[in-house]
């Protein structure tokens, strides 16, 4: 009888171990896309800058005194197909950039600190001449 009492309490262990797994890992899972759902979405920053060097699709920037510190300093990026320029609500292209150019940039991804800094996901390119 003391055998039988064994199995059945070690049963019962085996089970409530089991059952404890699997709610650890539901409670996981549900946390866990608790935090994904709740990262907070990227918010777009704009800032300006001077342009000096233009290499193809590649912009390298100085910014400009107007701005917050952080974005003083020189900064490269890519034009990508997604980028928008403007000028005056106008869609232009980049050969309509010159070095010396006046531009506002927004962006929405991660800027890398290397030197010159560089800026990732840049949505929008604006001329800020007068004229063009």
């Amino acid at each position: 009888m003391n055998k039988k009492i064994a199995r059945f309490v070690i049963a019962i262990l085996c089970y409530s171990v089991a059952i404890a797994g699997v709610f650890y890992f539901i409670g996981y899972k549900v946390a866990y896309d608790r935090i994904e759902n709740s990262a907070p979405t990227l918010i777009p920053q704009t800032f300006y800058a001077t342009i000096s060097d233009i290499q193809d699709n590649t912009l390298t920037v100085k910014g400009m005194e107007i701005n917050d510190i952080n974005f003083r300093g020189e900064f490269r990026f890519s034009v990508t197909e997604e980028t928008k320029i403007i000028w005056r609500y106008t869609d232009i292209l980049i050969e309509d950039l010159d070095i010396g150019d006046h531009i506002s940039i927004t962006f929405t991804g991660e800027i890398f600190e290397t030197y010159p800094q560089q800026i990732q996901q840049v949505e929008i390119i604006q001329l800020l001449n007068d004229e063009k």
